[in-house]
This record gives C-alpha cells, sequence and structure tokens, in this order.
C-alpha cells in the first residue's frame, strides 16, 4: 500500500481507515485500506483512493477534511453491504428479533460524520458496533 509521506496525511488516512473498518465489520465487506495514486484525477497533488474488495473511490481529506471523508466513504460502503447482503444495513434489531429501522449514513458531514435513525444522529461514523450493543441492540 502506497501512503503519502506527509505524516499528517498519513494520519488523517490511518483515522478514517479505522473508523470505517470499525462500522463495517460484520459487514461481508472486505478491510478498508487506503492508496495514494497522483494520476486518479488528473489534478495536482496526490489522490487518497480509499480501497474495499473490489471498489476503490477518491476522498478529500485535504478539501473537505477526515469528518467528511468519512461521511463520504460511510455512504458508499453502506450502498456496497446492501448490494453484498442483497438487503438493508445496517438493520437494527431488539433482543427479540423486532425491526427498530435502518441506519443511514449521510453523504455529507456537518460536523463529525454520523449514522441517523429516523433522521436523529445515532452515533458516530467509528462508533457503529458499540453504539449498537450499548443501545441493547444487535445490527441483523
Amino acid at each position: 500500500m502506497d501512503t503519502s509521506t506527509d505524516s499528517g496525511t498519513e494520519a488523517a488516512q490511518a483515522f478514517v481507515v479505522d473508523r470505517l473498518n470499525a462500522d463495517f465489520a460484520g459487514s461481508g465487506l472486505a478491510d478498508v485500506t487506503v492508496r495514494v495514486d497522483p494520476a486518479w484525477t488528473g489534478s495536482s497533488g496526490d489522490d487518497v483512493i480509499l480501497v474495499a474488495g473490489g471498489h476503490e473511490f477518491p476522498v478529500e481529506l485535504d478539501g473537505g477534511g477526515v469528518e467528511q471523508a468519512c461521511a463520504f466513504a460511510a455512504f458508499q460502503l453502506q450502498s456496497d453491504a446492501m448490494g453484498e447482503r442483497n438487503r438493508p444495513w445496517p438493520e437494527l434489531i431488539t433482543s427479540t428479533g423486532e425491526t427498530v429501522g435502518v441506519l443511514v449514513a449521510p453523504t455529507e458531514a456537518v460536523g463529525v460524520a454520523i449514522w441517523e435513525l429516523s433522521g436523529k444522529p445515532f452515533c458516530a461514523v467509528g462508533h457503529l458496533q458499540r453504539a449498537v450493543a450499548a443501545a441493547g441492540l444487535r445490527i441483523k
């Protein structure tokens, strides 16, 4: 995996990757990795590309910051997880199997990248698994 030589960029990349891998564990997707490709968009500077299995897409760490990168990537990966499973994901259920709802990862982050349930914040991207457990719920 190629990474940028800028330690701030490397830290930002690791932060985004760690948060996404924490949330998408058990989703059926491959672990997220990152590579730097100076030619992806043809613009000046390095393009940060997130890789999850066969899906690759660029994220802007410089322009939008880590929260916007997390929001956009979670949205993209949620779509991949639903395609992989052929059903909504992450669908929250109670201990008795009753459906609570499906979380949504908005494409834009106003502040912290979040998961929403019925249009209301549920948890920050990177805390999905722990937040679900803390709420006494499970992901179907």
